[in-house]
């Protein structure tokens, strides 16, 4: 049986970091009870309800904890409100690109939406204004111990 692909956007995506089912998704509660790292297997039910292993050969185990009561899965807010922006940089690296690939996929890599400046020169240009600080901070240090003598 072939997999069946389905497109996402942005909207797909919610954000639960608020009114989560668990608190935590560790099968134990105190020390020396199973940790997160020994899970092996989770399975997560439409009801919200879920399952773990801490072997493969185990037998399926209800997550320890009580499920906090949710209205449904549709009820959260959305993760993000717009496409994410690939960085200035990446985005003239994939025109580049696009030299190297057929022309009916141009427009693709056209559409791409991205960020408006680069960040590597936001990075250059805070580093250079960090430097003039220190030089500044050196100078008027410097001054001090000349006033001082």
């Amino acid at each position: 049986m072939p997999y069946r692909a389905k497109l996402l956007n942005y909207s797909f995506f919610k954000n639960y970091s608020q009114d989560m089912i668990y608190s935590s998704i560790r099968p134990g509660r105190s020390s020396g009870d199973p940790t997160v790292t020994d899970l092996r297997m989770l399975q997560y039910e439409p009801n919200g309800i879920i399952y773990y292993k801490l072997n493969f050969d185990d037998e399926l185990k209800e997550l320890p904890g009580r499920p906090k009561k949710v209205q449904s899965i549709s009820s959260f807010p959305n993760l993000y409100t717009s496409e994410a922006k690939i960085p200035l940089d990446k985005w003239n690296d994939l025109q580049f690109l696009k030299g190297m690939m057929p022309s009916d996929t141009h427009s693709f890599y056209d559409n791409i939406p991205c960020e408006n400046e680069s960040r590597k020169m936001l990075k250059r240009q805070q580093q250079n204004i960090e430097k003039q600080r220190q030089d500044i901070f050196l100078e008027i240090e410097g001054a001090k111990k000349k006033k001082k003598k």
